[in-house]
This record gives C-alpha cells, sequence and structure tokens, in this order.
C-alpha cells in the first residue's frame, strides 16, 4: 500500500479555492494518495491561520506552500509533532498573495462519514478587503473540477461546506 500511496503523490494536487467568507470547511482526502488542498488569499500585511480538527488529528499534517510548493517568509509551519495540525501565515508584503494548505492524511482517517474540519481564522474582515480577479489557482497546481451536483463525482468529491 506505501507504494501504492507513493505513485499517487506524483504530478498535480487538485486545489480546492477558499473564498473569503468561509470560517470552517470539511473535507476528506483522495485514496489512495491520502491529501487534498486548499487555496487562500491573504491581503497585504495580514494574517490567516488554518486549524485541523479531527478525532484522529495526531495523524494529520498541514503544509503550507507558495505556488511553486515552496516556503516563502511569513510562512510558519507546525514541525513539531504535537498533534496539533496547524499553519500560519503573516503576509510580509504589500501585494495580496495566495498559499495553498495540503492537508495530508497518510492514514486515511477522514472519509464521509468521518470528514475533518479546517477552522479559518483571519485578522481581517473578508468583507472589507475585496479581493481582484486573480485566480488562486497558478503554478504547479490543478484547480479541482466543479461536477454537477447528483453527479457521481460530486459524492465521491464533495465541495467545502461554509461555516
Amino acid at each position: 500500500m506505501a507504494e501504492i500511496q507513493a505513485m499517487a503523490r506524483r504530478g498535480f494536487i487538485a486545489i480546492h479555492p477558499v473564498e473569503g467568507a468561509i470560517n470552517e470547511l470539511s473535507g476528506l482526502c483522495k485514496f489512495p494518495a491520502g491529501w487534498t488542498a486548499y487555496g487562500f488569499r491573504v491581503p497585504a500585511g495580514e494574517k490567516i491561520h488554518i486549524r485541523l480538527r479531527h478525532p484522529n488529528e495526531g495523524w494529520f499534517r498541514l503544509i503550507m506552500v507558495n505556488k511553486w510548493g515552496g516556503l516563502e517568509q511569513g510562512m510558519l509551519q507546525n514541525l513539531i509533532p504535537t498533534g496539533n495540525p496547524e499553519v500560519t501565515f503573516t503576509n510580509p508584503t504589500r501585494e495580496t498573495q495566495n498559499v495553498h494548505v495540503i492537508v495530508d492524511d497518510p492514514g486515511w482517517m477522514s472519509s464521509k462519514a468521518n470528514p475533518f474540519t479546517l477552522k479559518i481564522t483571519r485578522s481581517w474582515d473578508p468583507g472589507k478587503h475585496p479581493m481582484d480577479g486573480t485566480p488562486i489557482v497558478t503554478g504547479i497546481w490543478a484547480e479541482k473540477s466543479k461536477a454537477p451536483k447528483g453527479s457521481p463525482a460530486s459524492a465521491e468529491n464533495p465541495e467545502p461546506s461554509k461555516g
């Protein structure tokens, strides 16, 4: 199974763009890769904190990266294995920046019956910082396609829920 999972982790990661007004969302990681990703926009000088909640959260890891999959100034990873999967980004620039959060679930603990929850805390009011039309998905990412409701793809790939 480890070899199958490693092979599934090659190539693009489908990313779910998260709009500014969403403060909580539920999701699950795909089998066999065991991960999924979310994209966020952070205005100049502002801060975002994402914390994962799940009954087995010690099995999860959150990784925050830029559009090319690397670290940038202002990104704080929780690299100490405390069992608290969380990441923070403080935008040090004078421009809105996109960040991507990978939810890593190597033990496949999330499922439709037992999804994880991401709590999103922003230092700004999304209504007071309108975002331009710049796509969140650039670089090495592939945007998650939105399947029509009722199709097999929509049941298999649920969209983030507003909280």
